[in-house]
């Protein structure tokens, strides 16, 4: 019998135990969900203040672009203007380099030529000494070649 009345004892405050910690459970999810509705306001008008800041700067960021690029250009077209100015002292120099240019070229062109002319006629030379020098060689062997074979008929007669 007791054995029973401590068994019953058991389940009755593990029973118990199981209704405080739903309601615990149920206690704790309230306040999360309430936690959560009290938050959503919040981190909307957050998100709207973070929202309406970063769009005020970025305004602000391309205004400055926008003056520096302005600027810029001015200078440039400054630049220009001063450079244009120039124009014709720079062409007048680049003129007068190409003509310098062109008369050193010219003149190394003429010397190439005139060693390339005499390279020709030193080979041109050299070969007719050559050709001429084989004709020679070939003429001897030729008459020597026929008084040899006329020695042989005479031989053999």
């Amino acid at each position: 019998f007791i054995m029973a009345k401590q068994v019953e004892q058991l389940e009755k405050e593990k029973k118990e135990l199981q209704e405080r910690l739903k309601n615990q459970e149920k206690k704790i999810d309230y306040f999360e969900r309430a936690k959560r509705l009290e938050e959503i306001p919040l981190i909307k008008t957050a998100y709207e203040e973070q929202r309406v800041h970063d769009m005020e700067l970025w305004e602000q960021q391309e205004e400055e672009r926008i003056t520096t690029l302005q600027l810029e250009r001015e200078k440039a077209l400054e630049h220009k203007g001063r450079l244009s100015r120039m124009l014709e002292d720079r062409d007048l120099f680049e003129a007068r380099l190409k003509a310098s240019r062109r008369t050193v070229y010219e003149d190394k062109l003429k010397q190439f030529q005139e060693r390339l002319a005499e390279e020709r006629r030193n080979r041109l030379e050299e070969r007719k000494k050559q050709r001429k020098e084989e004709r020679r060689i070939t003429y001897y062997r030729e008459k020597e070649e026929e008084e040899q074979r006329l020695r042989e008929e005479q031989l053999l007669k």
